[in-house]
């Protein structure tokens, strides 16, 4: 879902952050499917078969999804409210997907409000190409649609669902009732509600998988959406993003909901290129919030549209392609029906020979130097850092230590100040949980190159790197980076990440030193 609250600049993340946690409760009570309680998954076994949702876990569902259509009551009568769009409102893709999974679980009342809420918009005709139906009530104002503009969206749509088939992705899981065989597409003036677009799933086919129908704003005018970019660039991202949500359903509807919001915000760039509007959310990820888990998925958390920039680096890493689109991505919603997220990756990796542990190290050390470890990277932000320490020419020896939860990297700065010739740094390192931790230090030196040096801990965690020639002249910084690539879960636990569970291990404390000598 593109929501328009989320359009913020850095000033604004605290209070975009507080208004969000309208949600975040129910976030953390939806049970993850298809794992129990007291279900340990420690290589990512089946967690998407349904689990009944809990009736208390079910109404706070139908409540964050009335949300959406706050010019909406539940019985559909249309209520004049002030303003346009308040920052913090319910993603409604995620919450809608929510209350379709929860309904089940609701009273007679209940099923009949989730139904009003998940039922399709009424639209009076349709345009049509092979593959989707746009359907829209011709005119101007309100919820109407102008002729041109609905073939503009089909077209539009039509090209995004090429770009994914030829890529390998599923087709969306068509209807078999409004349109027969072709994915809907609706268009309402969504500015008033506060979104981009958003898709919902609708009835289900498999064990996992669900068909999908989906709203797009009815023109994306300048004069309400702003002029970032032009009325069709918003509808070209949005319509990336939206369709590749119903993409998704078609593998997996309960799936982990950073995995779908990251994914689908990565996509958008790869289709449209020169759009960038995804640029926008990396000040929410951890190319800036490293500290925060990568699959945390909490409704207050901007992080899970911030991390595509995780995809990008795996897509820059592993290059090969199927049609358009990097193909490691497909590989990990290829397995996303029968596991969870982080698995699903672990898996998606070691098909490529590799690991997660491996690759999310490479991810935290690029994210030292993003313009010079991703094609775009001369745009994105500059790189943070969790502590910096400045050492001088003389004989010294610092430490300290960093304790990161699962999922998460930090960075501790070393800075050569008035050092001449002859001076050396040895790093030394002690990872907690080698098996699932890792460090690395990175060299940077003063004519723009840089060392990339992934250390090997023994199995005590122990590890060193000695930098000769430690002169101001000749060293800008070094960093020694830990990261915690720790992606097991105890699945079902009520938690915000991967399986709604819980790392095992979740948190690991690391130390370092760093000896200055000659």
């Amino acid at each position: 879902m593109r929501n328009i609250a989320r359009r913020i600049n850095r000033t604004q993340r605290s209070l975009v952050l507080i208004a969000g946690m309208v949600v975040a409760t129910f976030a953390a009570t939806m049970p993850a499917t298809g794992a129990s309680p007291e279900t340990s998954v420690r290589a990512g076994g089946d967690t998407s078969a349904e689990q009944p949702v809990t009736e208390k876990a079910a109404r706070e569902a139908l409540e964050v999804a009335k949300k959406i259509k706050r010019t909406q009551s539940v019985r559909g009568s249309r209520q004049v409210v002030p303003g346009r769009h308040v920052a913090g409102r319910p993603d409604a893709t995620l919450a809608l997907t929510d209350l379709w999974n929860a309904k089940d679980s609701l009273d007679g009342s209940g099923k009949a409000a989730a139904r009003e809420l998940l039922a399709r918009p009424r639209a009076a005709t349709q345009t049509c190409s092979d593959v989707v139906c746009v359907h829209y009530t011709p005119g101007k104002g309100g919820n109407r649609a102008t002729v041109a503009y609905a073939a503009q969206v089909r077209d539009v749509v039509t090209k995004v669902h090429n770009v994914y088939v030829r890529s390998g992705y599923r087709k969306p899981a068509a209807d078999q009732a409004v349109t027969p065989g072709k994915v809907d597409i609706y268009l309402e003036n969504l500015y008033d509600e506060g979104y981009y677009g958003y898709c919902a799933p609708e009835t289900k086919v498999s064990k996992t998988a669900a068909t999908a129908y989906c709203v797009l704003d009815n023109d994306y005018a300048a004069s309400e959406y702003g002029s970032m970019n032009t009325p069709t660039e918003n509808l070209r991202v949005t319509a990336a993003h939206e369709y590749f949500h119903a993409v998704q359903f078609a593998y997996d509807a309960g799936e982990d909901r950073w995995l779908m919001e990251s994914t689908a915000t990565w996509v958008e760039d790869e289709v449209y290129d020169s759009i960038n509007d995804n640029r926008q959310y990396l000040a929410y990820g951890q190319l800036e919030d490293q500290r925060k888990p990568l699959d945390n998925s909490n409704a207050s958390n901007l992080g899970i549209y911030g991390n595509w920039i995780f995809f990008r680096y795996l897509s820059e890493r592993f290059t090969k392609k199927r049609g358009d689109l990097p193909e490691v991505i497909l590989g990990i919603w290829n397995r996303a029906p029968s596991t969870y997220s982080t698995a699903a990756i672990r898996k998606s990796l070691a098909a490529r020979g590799t690991t997660l542990k491996t690759q999310y190290a490479r991810f935290a050390a690029a994210n030292l130097a993003p313009s010079k470890s991703y094609s775009e990277g001369r745009a994105y932000y500059p790189p943070v850092y969790d502590g910096r320490t400045v050492l001088r020419a003389k004989k010294q020896t610092v430490k300290g230590k960093h304790t990161l939860k699962h999922l998460t990297y930090a960075s501790q700065r070393l800075v050569p100040k008035k050092v001449g010739k002859g001076w050396k740094l040895k790093v030394k390192v002690d990872v907690a949980r080698p098996a699932a931790n890792t460090a690395v230090v990175t060299v940077f030196r003063t004519d723009g190159t840089r060392g990339v040096y992934y250390l090997k801990p023994n199995k005590s965690g122990v590890a060193s790197k000695t930098i000769k020639g430690f002169s101001s002249k000749r060293i800008r910084k070094v960093e020694v980076t830990f990261a915690n690539a720790s992606s097991n879960f105890k699945c079902g636990k009520g938690t915000a990440f991967s399986c709604r569970g819980v790392a095992s291990p979740d948190k690991a404390t690391h130390r370092w030193s760093a000896k200055v000598y000659r």
